[in-house]
C-alpha cells in the first residue's frame, strides 16, 4: 500500500484509501497472535506544508491463544489510525538523525512511500498484551494441566512454605 506526495498535493479534497493488506510479520513477532485475517483499512489523507495526515481505521479478525488456558479463540480487531508524516529531503534527515526530534510525525524521503509499517505499528500495538479468552478463565491446573474452564480437578492446590512446613505439622496435631 503506497501513497506518493504528488497524488495529496493535486487533490484539495485528500485522497481514500481503501485496499485488503496481508501483514504476515504480525503473526511471526507475536507468539500469542496465532492467526491474522487480512487487514482491510480505509483511510483518508490530506496534505499541507508538506505535512501528510492520514486518517482512518483499520479492521481484520485475529485469532490468539489465551495466556492462562491455552485455548484458541478469535476475536475482531478495530483499530484507529492517524499518523502524520513530513516530506524530508535525505540532507535533512541525516541532519535529524542527530538530534532529538520530539515529533509526532514520521519523516520521510522520496515521492512515495510504503504505509504497510505503519499498518503494521498500529496494530502491534493493538494487540492484547496477554490475551485472554474471557475475563474469568480460570487457566489450567497447575499440577495436572487440567482446563479448569472445562472441568475440576482434585489437586491439592494449596502450597505451604517449605520453611513453614513443620510449623503446619504442629497445628494438626493439636486438631
Amino acid at each position: 500500500m503506497k501513497l506518493s506526495w504528488r497524488e495529496l498535493r493535486e487533490r484539495s479534497e485528500g485522497v481514500t484509501l481503501q485496499e485488503t493488506v496481508e501483514l504476515p510479520n504480525l503473526v511471526k513477532e507475536n507468539r500469542q497472535l496465532i492467526k491474522l485475517e487480512p487487514v482491510r483499512a480505509v483511510l483518508h489523507g490530506t496534505e499541507a506544508s508538506a505535512v501528510a495526515l492520514l486518517q482512518g481505521s483499520l479492521q481484520s479478525k485475529a485469532t490468539y491463544r489465551c495466556s492462562r488456558c491455552l485455548t484458541d479463540f478469535s476475536e475482531d480487531l478495530h483499530v484507529p489510525f492517524d499518523e502524520h508524516f513530513m516530506q524530508v529531503t535525505e540532507d535533512k534527515l541525516s541532519a535529524e538523525e542527530g538530534t532529538d526530534y520530539d515529533d509526532d510525525r514520521n519523516l520521510i524521503v522520496g515521492e512515495q512511500f510504503d504505509l504497510v509499517p505503519y499498518l503494521e505499528q498500529a496494530i502491534n500495538l493493538a494487540l492484547p498484551y496477554r490475551p485472554l479468552c474471557n475475563q474469568d478463565c480460570a487457566g489450567l491446573c497447575p499440577q495436572c494441566g487440567v482446563n479448569l474452564n472445562e472441568a475440576s480437578c482434585s489437586c491439592q492446590t494449596e502450597r505451604i512454605d517449605p520453611r513453614l512446613a513443620d510449623l503446619a505439622k504442629f497445628f494438626e496435631k493439636d486438631s
